[in-house]
């Protein structure tokens, strides 16, 4: 989590350090097919990770990476997600609810996909979506008036990855005829969501400046 230098960072600073977890979690996914079937292929991989300094978190510090699950080998994956008490009230939580829903829906769909095309493109969708729900679980795990500056820059991505995602839609809709009442529902509903989360966005503004 955050540390003393952290605390003064401003939304550009969060968005730089969240753009380079992005791209340290790419770079995973990229290597993994070439090491996969060798022993200790995390251990392989994250040791070509840390060789890139472009990919090195601020401090060095990879423990407070989003790769950090990843190379955890204590980490149970079958352990449901757990916010406490109440967390349906917090921010970011109708976010969550709301993708995770709409990421059934599709993933209901995507089953059903069975040309290769169709599927790349579904699978594109749906790891967006999953994308989409571990940012709107940072801001529920957060503690309110936790961080602002992180908050913007957080929902910042969050408005980036809808409107990519808006666009995977649109495109998937087009390419794919059979695909395009879903692709319009899926629309709709991601649109009513980046109003609240561009609502959200105001609202963090408006409580201070994310110094």
């Amino acid at each position: 989590m955050p540390g003393p230098l952290k605390d003064y960072w401003n939304e550009f600073d969060w968005e730089l350090e969240l753009k380079k977890d992005d791209a340290r979690i790419s770079t995973y996914l990229q290597e993994l097919p070439r090491y996969i079937d060798l022993p200790s292929e995390d251990a392989v991989i994250m040791k070509h990770i840390q060789e890139r300094p472009e990919l090195v978190p601020f401090g060095g510090d990879y423990r407070d990476s989003s790769l950090a699950g990843l190379f955890d080998g204590n980490a149970d994956y079958e352990e449901e997600v757990s916010f406490g008490e109440d967390w349906q009230k917090r921010d970011g939580a109708e976010f969550y609810i709301v993708l995770g829903r709409l990421a059934r829906l599709w993933a209901q769909h995507f089953a059903l996909l069975s040309g290769r095309d169709e599927t790349v493109a579904g699978m594109r969708i749906l790891a967006l979506y999953g994308k989409l729900m571990a940012r709107s679980a940072d801001i529920i795990d957060m503690d309110e008036e936790e961080y602002p500056a992180l908050r913007i820059a957080i929902v910042k991505r969050l408005l980036a990855d809808v409107n990519r995602l808006l666009g995977e839609f649109r495109l998937f809709g087009s390419r794919f005829s059979g695909s395009g009442t879903k692709a319009d529902f899926h629309f709709e509903h991601l649109m009513l969501l980046r109003e609240k989360m561009l609502k959200l966005l105001e609202k963090y503004r408006s409580h201070g400046d994310g110094k």
